[in-house]
């Protein structure tokens, strides 16, 4: 008999920083891939399709996960005869991006309506702390278009020169009783959002580096707080525009620490990582130490990884490609 896994019991909020040198962090194919951008802020604009591909690839490519939407140029018809799938419960038991990003599957016969369910995971559209702005050049390919051509094609990079990305996501227990969205799932996705993140190699996303994670577990109920991002802000000694590193600029954490504290007693724990370079995240971790509220460091766990899963994990830094959502 088959055990069944238990489900996430907790309420949660995310946020995730990034940043990205001189690259595409999320091209708009609609608009000859420019990076999407909100003129009337001067800040990119990351679509929350963008972070889930990054999730996915890692957990397809590295830890060998099944996918439902595994970046394939496939129909949703195609892709549930590839894995035999018949019904949400098949598409639930086989698939974690269905557990945490929910599903829809296409309906058998005419007259049928099709089945979906909405995931547990969800993320706003991600965004620059800092004012940049697009830039566009033009260099050389390195082939010729046609074979009567005698010289190399040119190739057009639209880009931005730095930006700090920050994303906000919550993760809502009760719409994880239906997808079956586990414990196990919940350290999958964070593992997946911060490495994953690290194992983008492709050329317009080689310079994302993750700086900053934070998962806020709330104790059994409905309760969050919500906007966890607005209390992040950064400080620079120059135009924002004009910033092109991390070591450019001051992440300041106070008004998400005042936030947290004020609501400590509806937390049960908060879950972090970030790049040690960034000394302000160190001291809004003692803060919360010093407040009393439990606060868990995530740790990659190598030793979980098979010596085929590292391999994986090399090769899928040199082969990827890039995905739809680029």
């Amino acid at each position: 008999m088959e055990t069944k896994t238990e489900t996430i019991k907790n309420r949660s909020e995310l946020i995730f920083l990034y940043d990205i040198k001189w690259g595409n962090p999320n091209g708009d194919p609609m608009d000859e891939n420019r990076p999407r951008f909100d003129e009337e802020r001067s800040v990119a604009i990351v679509t929350d399709v963008r972070l889930k591909r990054t999730v996915r690839d890692y957990l397809q490519d590295v830890k060998g996960q099944i996918l439902w939407v595994s970046g394939d140029p496939v129909t949703p018809k195609k892709r549930a005869e590839e894995l035999q799938i018949t019904s949400v419960e098949d598409a639930v038991s086989k698939c974690i991006d269905v557990r945490l990003f929910g599903v829809v599957i296409p309906a058998e016969g005419r007259g049928t309506s099709e089945s979906s369910l909405t995931g547990p995971v969800q993320f706003r559209f991600g965004r620059t702390l800092n004012k940049t702005r697009p830039v566009y050049m033009q260099g050389t390919a390195a082939f010729a278009s046609d074979e009567k051509d005698k010289q190399r094609s040119f190739r057009d990079d639209h880009m931005i020169p730095y930006g700090l990305i920050a994303f906000y996501g919550i993760i809502n227990q009760n719409a994880a009783k239906a997808t079956g969205m586990s414990d196990e799932d919940r350290d999958a996705l964070l593992d997946g959002i911060w490495n994953g993140t690290r194992n983008l190699i492709t050329r317009s996303k080689m310079e994302q580096l993750p700086r900053f994670l934070l998962n806020v577990v709330y104790k059994e109920g409905n309760y969050h707080i919500g906007e966890l991002d607005a209390g992040i802000t950064i400080s620079v000694a120059m135009p924002e525009e004009d910033v092109r590193s991390i070591a450019e600029l001051t992440l300041n954490f106070d008004g998400l620490a005042a936030t947290l504290v004020g609501a400590k007693d509806q937390i049960e724990r908060i879950e972090y990582r970030y790049d040690k370079r960034i000394q302000s995240a160190a001291e809004f971790v003692e803060i919360m130490e010093n407040e009393k509220i439990t606060v868990e460091e995530l740790i990659d766990k190598k030793s979980d990884l098979s010596s085929e899963q590292e391999k994986g994990e090399k090769d899928a830094g040199i082969a990827k490609n890039e995905t739809p959502e680029a």
